[in-house]
């Protein structure tokens, strides 16, 4: 892992790709939010079953966003994670507190919808 923060940080400072808003993490523990470190995504589960994935608002609110990625569950997500560990998440995150934030997170790079309260 570590191997792999070294060659995405070289990537960018190259500018062959961007800095990321967010890498994953994978653990099989459930985190507390205030271990969510921000630009950090936690996929709870392992390799053949994802539970959840965990993460602080883009958004500047700081909440905990935590999607189901259970498909016998609805809303859920998918999340895919690329060989440098830049998340896919589908569909969109919409957030509907005070924050109003709507995103896609495409290989780590937070894309704002025209209908966010924040661009």
């Amino acid at each position: 892992m570590f191997l792999l923060r070294v060659i995405r940080q070289l990537l960018v400072w190259l500018r062959y790709i961007q800095q990321p808003d967010f890498s994953t993490k994978t653990t099989i523990i459930h985190p507390a939010p205030e271990d969510i470190e921000p630009g950090q995504m936690v996929v709870v589960g392992d390799a053949k079953y994802q539970k959840w994935a965990c993460f602080r608002c883009p958004g500047g609110c700081g909440e905990s966003i935590l999607l189901s990625l259970n498909q016998k569950h609805h809303p859920c997500w998918k999340i895919t994670t690329d060989w440098l560990e830049r998340p896919t998440l589908h569909p969109s995150v919409h957030q509907l507190n005070d924050c109003r934030c709507h995103f896609w997170v495409r290989q780590g790079t937070v894309e704002w919808c025209a209908d966010s309260g924040k661009k």
